[in-house]
């Protein structure tokens, strides 16, 4: 065995000999020659030798002697070229065995040596021309693996295939080619049967050179290009020769080619866009059906223009167009007008790139009709600003209506203090003046809330059981006081066949007649106020009712009864002025039609009026035996009751109006003030109070944030306080939003005293 440390790399050579005097004589000849970078790896049989090769071992040569302990005579060669057909194989034979080694060099092996008639310079040269030729070996098939380039040949007769390392892995085979054998020829499941087809065609034609789709090992598919011969070599044994190569990158390439030219037509014939080719002068070279539409002309119109330009629009924009294009080489979005053939100009926008060939100089456009979509911007605009100034319209009478409530909560609560207190007759009679006007504003801030609701579509009406006859008689209860105080006659007729339990939205049938019954007692200063009910039609399980308000009042001239429904709309007399908004008709006519009725009137000016509508109900069966609604018992908490209030608030008459109002009502109750949120949940996690009335607009922290701070970071037996909110915004009690932040009632400003008591003791009463 011979090493330097001194060589760049090593040349391996295997030698396979079973007598070590012929083992040693090679290795004495390699050290006397000047192949002194060889290191021999000795093995003494042939399945040593297939073994160590099969390890994947690299060796420059291989020197074989033909009689091995396992394996005799020419075979030997045959197994190891069956095995490894690619290496250099030098064989070893006796004096006797000479013309066996002309015949291994004739059946594969690159040389052969005579035992006893070589020395070392014939070993050397032999094995210089073994290491050489490995080396172009690993060129050549370095340079089939980056040309994706196999070969192959064939010999049918010894039914014998050679392929190269490219080859197989272009078949997928690239990691199992020692199992690979003539029978997979002929198998159709093998994917190097496809050589059967080739070899096959090639006997008729004699060669053959085609471009096929293969199937590989692992079930994936490649495209190969393929040239086959067939010739006779030294022997006169008829052999295939043939080389592959792996062309998938380049097919699928082309094919992207082809999809992209038809995607590219598809489009160019299908888009909505004007696609052209124009030259500078402007003559289309090459456009699409939308530029025809676009311009209005035929085809064989726009063929014929001899400047397009001249239809651009205006002609200003069309020279700066150009003079962007030729100074920036392209132009994005460019906004022009286009004369369409009908006179109609067309507003677009152009893309345009310059384009210049051997024997072409002009531009691409892609011209896009906008004009439906500004128009269409135009109305979103308008819309979107119809939008915002409804919400700000909602907005503005929300914090108005705000606002205004909290003032008149100081009012109506402190009037109510008053009129509790011994007061002279001319103070009692000042009071009730003071609350009778707050009672009037409050109506023009519900009406304002009403109105504004209504327009904002967020009115939902109810489908409840509910008996009309207690509706009217509560209604004749409350408007019966002003009628009499005007001695004025008021009277509720109902026609027999009228059900008496029906069901609808009884808050609003009750809002409408309020409405109705109310304007006309304060346009009446004598005689009488009537309401009819009669049914104008059965409908299935449902019934028509009509609904009448009659009076003797002041009436309305002809021309003008219309106008009563509009909003804002009052009539105006010269003998007197009538407190209102002029949105009680308005809100009646809306919450009427929402229902899908229909609302009117007929008037005689100086006689009086009549104020009609109709809706329709579904019949309901009786509510309870006495016509009375069950009604939830009302608790009342003794005056001498004892507990304590948090009271969240900071406007700080409100404060004071509630305090009296509380301290007034229960002599031992505690009550301590919180200016804002924070302060509050500051105080409950210090204290323990029985009730929280929680104001919700206040700075620093609302009502709704302290709630939400209160339930989920409190402990239990604090986070359950009842919480009551305190609200001058009425669609907040109306939608029931104080329930989505945590709270369980709520006490609308300015507040009823009873109301508030009420609800205190509800809660309070379970402690």
């Amino acid at each position: 065995m011979v090493s330097n440390s001194k060589l760049v790399s090593t040349n391996k050579i295997l030698l396979v000999e079973d007598n070590p005097g012929d083992a040693r004589l090679v290795e004495i000849y390699l050290l006397e020659s000047d192949l002194q970078n060889c290191e021999v790896i000795n093995k003494v049989t042939l399945a040593e030798a297939i073994t160590t090769l099969e390890s994947g071992e690299e060796f420059a040569a291989i020197l074989l002697d033909l009689t091995l302990p396992d394996s005799r005579g020419f075979e030997t060669l045959e197994r190891l070229l069956a095995k490894f057909p690619q290496k250099n194989i030098i064989v070893l034979t006796g004096y006797a065995d000479k013309e066996m080694g002309l015949r291994a060099v004739k059946a594969g092996a690159q040389d052969f040596l005579v035992k006893g008639a070589f020395d070392s310079e014939l070993l050397a040269k032999s094995l210089r021309f073994s290491i050489e030729r490995t080396k172009v070996l690993k060129r050549l098939e370095e340079t089939q693996r980056i040309a994706n380039i196999g070969n192959w040949e064939y010999f049918p007769a010894p039914r014998v295939f050679n392929a190269t390392d490219e080859f197989y892995r272009i078949f997928g085979h690239g990691e199992d080619r020692l199992q690979v054998n003539c029978d997979m020829l002929n198998d159709p499941d093998c994917p190097l049967s496809i050589l059967k087809e080739v070899h096959d065609e090639v006997d008729i034609v004699g060669r053959l050179k085609k471009d096929l789709k293969i199937q590989q090992k692992n079930g994936a598919y490649r495209y190969v290009s393929v040239q086959c011969n067939l010739r006779q070599d030294e022997s006169n044994q008829l052999v295939y020769l043939g080389i592959i190569q792996d062309i998938t990158e380049r097919k699928l390439a082309e094919q992207e080619i082809v999809k992209s030219r038809e995607r590219y037509q598809e489009i160019f014939t299908q888009s909505k866009d004007a696609l052209f080719i124009c030259t500078f002068d402007g003559k289309f070279i090459d456009f699409n059906q939308a530029t025809v539409d676009v311009f209005g002309s035929s085809r064989e119109e726009l063929q014929a223009i001899n400047d397009a330009h001249l239809l651009y629009y205006p002609q200003e924009r069309k020279n700066e167009f150009l003079l962007k294009l030729k100074a920036q080489k392209a132009v994005k979005d460019f906004e022009i007008s286009i004369a369409h053939k009908n006179m109609e100009v067309r507003e677009c926008m152009m893309t345009a790139t310059i384009v210049i060939t051997d024997d072409f100089i002009g531009y691409n456009c892609i011209l896009r009709d906008v004009t439906e979509l500004r128009q269409a911007e135009k109305i979103r605009k308008a819309r979107d600003l119809a939008r915002q100034s409804t919400q700000m319209k909602e907005q503005f009478l929300a914090s108005i209506s705000h606002e205004m409530r909290t003032p008149m909560n100081a009012i109506f609560g402190m009037s109510n203090i008053l009129m509790q207190m011994n007061l002279e007759e001319e103070q009692q009679s000042l009071v009730q003046n003071i609350k009778n006007s707050s009672e009037i504003l409050l109506g023009v801030v519900n009406d304002i809330l009403e109105i504004s609701a209504i327009q904002n579509g967020k009115v939902v009406f109810e489908n409840q059981p509910f008996d009309l006859t207690e509706l009217l008689n509560n209604l004749t209860n409350v408007m019966q006081y002003k009628a009499e105080e005007k001695d004025i006659f008021l009277q509720v007729i109902i026609e027999p066949d009228v059900p008496r339990y029906i069901s609808g939205d009884k808050l609003r049938l009750n809002q409408v007649l309020y409405n109705l019954v109310g304007n006309a007692v304060k346009f009446t200063d004598q005689g009488f106020v009537k309401i009819f009910i009669e049914k104008l039609h059965d409908i299935g399980s449902s019934v028509q009712l009509k609904f009448s308000v009659a009076d003797t009042g002041i009436g309305i001239s002809e021309d003008k009864i219309e106008a009563v429904f509009e909003t804002f709309t009052r009539i105006l007399r010269k003998d007197r002025i009538y407190e209102g908004t002029g949105l009680g008709l308005s809100i009646c006519k809306n919450l009427v039609e929402l229902q899908g009725g229909k609302i009117s009137a007929t008037s005689v000016e100086g006689k009086g009026s009549t104020f009609f509508f109709d809706l329709i109900f579904e019949m309901a069966d009786e509510i309870v035996p006495n016509g009375k609604a069950p009604q939830e018992p009302v608790y009342e908490l003794p005056d001498d009751a004892k507990f304590s209030l948090l009271l969240v608030e900071d406007h700080k008459m409100n404060q004071l109006v509630a305090r009296k109002t509380l301290e007034r009502k229960w002599k031992d109750i505690e009550v301590t003030i919180a200016e804002d949120g924070q302060v509050a949940v500051d105080l409950l996690r210090e204290n323990n109070y029985d009730i929280v009335l929680m104001d919700i607009q206040m700075p620093v922290m609302d009502g709704y944030e302290a709630t939400k701070i209160i339930r989920e970071t409190f402990p239990p037996d604090r986070a359950n306080i009842i919480i009551l909110a305190m609200t001058a915004h009425a669609h907040v009690a109306r939608d029931g939003k104080y329930k989505e932040y945590g709270m369980d009632d709520f006490v609308l400003k300015p507040f009823e005293p009873e109301d508030l008591f009420r609800k205190i003791s509800k809660y309070v009463k379970h402690l």
